[in-house]
């Protein structure tokens, strides 16, 4: 069994409440997917990030932690590449506040940069792939998609005139503008499945067990 949570954007005590839910019937044989933007607009991103480290690190569940744009971004950030702000207006701030309440000045540590750089760009199992943004139709192997592709690409995506072959399970963009019938976005005819149910406008974290499809959310 997998269970896939959708992004998290700093917002702590949601992902405590997913995970609460979740760690209590969770399988040693079962896999934990987190499709990336674990920080950013929320007020907790430092603790999001610590919160999966030491997930990570446990012995007795699997998990997979893959890379979202928002991540892109604050490592671009830290690198200097970002000349325009971008990742400033796109809510780093926060983080930026986040980190500060927690070291007394912006900066990463160790444990969180080697997080940041090791995450995942997919996970593909036997009838999906997670994966943060989408997947470009053009590409027909999973293994040459682009990496930017990747974490940001949107309306080629899910406009994309493509049935893919394996349900492909995303974050990045809010259900909220795919569809208004939420809290997830299912898409039959192009085999796609967004669960970004929008924290950051309020709403709950979700979580997608697979292949049962059950949501779990808080």
């Amino acid at each position: 069994m997998y269970y896939i949570i959708g992004d998290i954007h700093g917002y702590f005590k949601r992902l405590v409440g997913v995970f609460d839910r979740v760690s209590a019937r969770i399988k040693p044989a079962d896999t934990l997917i987190f499709l990336g933007d674990y920080i950013d607009r929320g007020p907790h991103s430092y603790e999001v990030v610590d919160f999966l480290i030491e997930l990570s690190r446990t012995q007795t569940m699997n998990t997979v932690f893959l890379k979202g744009n928002h991540e892109d971004m604050f490592m671009a950030y830290l690198r200097g590449e970002d000349t325009v702000g971008a990742y400033i207006i796109n809510g780093g701030d926060a983080t930026m506040r986040s980190y500060i309440a927690h070291r007394g000045v912006f900066e990463l540590p160790k444990h969180h940069r080697e997080f940041m750089g090791a995450l995942s760009l997919y996970y593909e199992g036997e009838d999906f792939i997670a994966v943060h943004a989408g997947l470009n139709p053009a590409v027909d192997r999973l293994e040459a998609q682009d990496e930017h592709d990747l974490v940001w690409i949107r309306e080629q995506f899910f406009l994309g005139n493509k049935r893919w072959d394996k349900t492909v399970i995303f974050g990045h963009t809010p259900v909220a503008y795919l569809s208004r019938e939420g809290p997830i976005y299912n898409d039959v005819q192009r085999n796609i499945i967004g669960i970004d149910s929008g924290v950051i406008m309020g709403n709950q974290l979700t979580c997608l067990v697979w292949p049962t499809r059950e949501l779990i959310r808080g």
